[in-house]
């Protein structure tokens, strides 16, 4: 599977989205590549690919931001230092997704001390939730010698993400990796969504990579509605579907482009352009609702 968390999703490189997808608006990969070996063929591990088919990959994304001169905002992030106050494992999978959103976004504006922070939050959330570092959920070691690599720092969490998701599913925990998931994609939207002014000519590129998100939520609403019996999950239902009602106003339309095919990586790419369509008060509607779910995941 290529990688389960925003996180990482993310919409700011950060998983922005914390998922290593190198499906992006402008190039749909299919097939195999680097990270594309593990667990394809579960509905979950189907799922969740669709999910992130339409997050930019952290390389694009991180330019996105560059370019558009969003300023640093650390005040926005859920505090590495309330990790300890949350005791039940629902919370701590959710905050676990939050947070590997929250390092993906300090790394990203090079702030070294604070990543080691969430770093060391991280480290102690996957203790908790019982996710053995020897199966490679957190190649913690890894991420220290990398602080001060970016692209690197990223590629090990796409990678730890995707192992402490499949690590969780192998041992029948799926609806643990999704509340991940959950807590990691909010998250990555609202930075987004908050970082942004809509009516900055700079900030389009970023409102545009929000917009896309409207199929991944779609997905993200089948992943949850696959754990009926899941009641921590299911809370979260309603407020996705109402999200879902939100985004319904935004118009995504796809121009295909030339297709290339590399037989040596038995690997094809359909290029395509995504142009997005939304007004100024459906994202601030949808700015809203990010919001409320993020609130509630982070309560504690």
């Amino acid at each position: 599977m290529k990688t389960y968390i925003i996180l990482f999703f993310t919409i700011i490189a950060i998983v922005i989205f914390n998922t290593g997808c190198n499906f992006s608006n402008d190039s749909n990969q299919i097939e195999n590549d680097s990270l594309n070996n593990i667990d394809l063929n579960g509905e979950h591990s189907k799922k969740v690919k669709k999910i992130f088919y339409n997050v930019p990959s952290p390389i694009e994304m991180t330019a996105v931001i560059q370019k558009s001169g969003t300023e640093y905002k650390p005040e926005i992030l859920n505090s590495y230092k309330f990790a300890g106050k949350y005791i039940k494992v629902p919370k701590q999978a959710l905050i676990l997704g939050v947070y590997g959103s929250d390092l993906s976004y300090v790394r990203l504006f090079d702030q070294i001390q604070l990543s080691i922070n969430y770093l060391s939050s991280i480290k102690k959330l996957c203790d908790e939730l019982n996710i053995p570092e020897e199966q490679g959920s957190f190649a913690i070691s890894r991420m220290e010698t990398n602080m001060d690599n970016r692209d690197s720092l990223l590629q090990i969490i796409t990678e730890t993400y995707a192992s402490a998701d499949l690590y969780l599913k192998e041992n029948e925990r799926g609806n643990t990796a999704t509340l991940i998931i959950l807590g990691g994609w909010i998250e990555a939207l609202y930075i987004s969504t908050t970082i942004v002014d809509f009516d900055l000519e700079q900030n389009k590129a970023i409102i545009n990579r929000i917009a896309e998100q409207k199929y991944s939520l779609s997905n993200l609403v089948e992943l949850l509605k696959s754990y009926p019996e899941d009641k921590d999950l299911q809370e979260y239902l309603p407020l996705l579907e109402d999200l879902k009602l939100k985004y319904e106003l935004v118009q995504i339309d796809y121009v295909k482009g030339n297709v290339v095919t590399e037989k040596d990586k038995k690997l094809t790419t359909i290029n395509s352009t995504a142009i997005t369509k939304m007004s100024k008060t459906s994202f601030e509607d949808i700015k809203a609702s990010i919001l409320s779910i993020r609130n509630k995941i982070v309560n504690i």
